[in-house]
């Protein structure tokens, strides 16, 4: 079963959303996947592909992304919100979370707010705290000097690993966010702002927190970092840059198994 809809949150946002899996919704507990900033829920497939067949797997379309609507305020809480909106209305409570670079502080802050109903988090290449200042402005300038188009074919090729095969920067490349140049731009400043560390706290459920060896953007010790924070467990992803979903989604997927037996 493939099933497409779209779900109007309480901030009056309308968050898209596609559903995998067995019509009755399986036997196994279901997944949330939440995607990075500037992709879109179908970076996702590599690992719903294999996982939809005995439970439902719900991706979704953060708010300026993909084919939900804007919001006039980015940023991490709106965010983690709107996502608990979409499991909510959907009632695929008890779930797993999933996220991946600040879709994990996301899938973090949403087992926070729903501690009854997360059963574990995997978050991959995921950090929460304050951002590298310098870090952030640069990335906002090459913004300013580049068409959208060009912005993205420089961040396609950063976000995967040191030679890593031209049609997966070519995928990247394609996922990446439509919405324009001044909503790129906000998305990327709410992240640079967001810090989750609030939630960490409130987080129940197990934690799996999977750090890419070749990851520009999120360091192994970050990583590691976070995963102490919630008394997680943390692993390195060997030859992965980035985006783990999309480089050895087989990896992370034996990564994850003893969290959703």
């Amino acid at each position: 079963m493939l099933r497409y809809g779209t779900v109007r949150t309480r901030r009056a946002n309308d968050v898209a959303y596609a559903l995998y899996g067995p019509a009755d919704g399986g036997t196994r507990p279901p997944l949330l996947f939440v995607h990075p900033i500037n992709l879109r829920k179908e970076c996702w497939l590599d690992m719903v592909v294999p996982l939809a067949g005995d439970r439902l797997c719900l991706t979704v379309d953060l708010a300026g992304h993909g084919e939900s609507s804007d919001d006039a305020d980015f940023g991490l809480a709106g965010w983690t919100s709107d996502c608990v909106d979409v499991v909510t209305a959907l009632d695929l409570q008890p779930f797993h979370l999933v996220g991946c670079s600040l879709g994990g502080a996301i899938a973090l802050c949403v087992a926070a707010d729903l501690p009854g109903s997360a059963l574990s988090v995997t978050a991959m290449g995921a950090y929460l705290g304050e951002s590298d200042a310098g870090a952030d402005r640069a990335l906002l300038d090459l913004v300013d000097r580049n068409t959208v188009d060009e912005l993205f074919v420089i961040l396609a090729a950063e976000a995967v690993a040191p030679g890593s095969p031209p049609e997966l920067v070519t995928t990247v490349r394609h996922l990446t966010n439509r919405h324009g140049k001044p909503i790129v731009r906000r998305v990327l400043e709410a992240a640079g702002a967001a810090d989750g560390s609030p939630w960490l706290p409130r987080v129940r459920c197990p934690v799996l927190v999977l750090t890419g060896e070749f990851d520009s953007s999120c360091s192994p010790s970050d990583g590691a970092k976070l995963a102490a924070s919630v008394d997680g467990r943390h692993e390195i992803l060997p030859g992965v840059g980035h985006l783990p979903m999309l480089e050895d989604a087989g990896g992370v997927l034996r990564m994850m198994a003893p969290y959703l037996g």
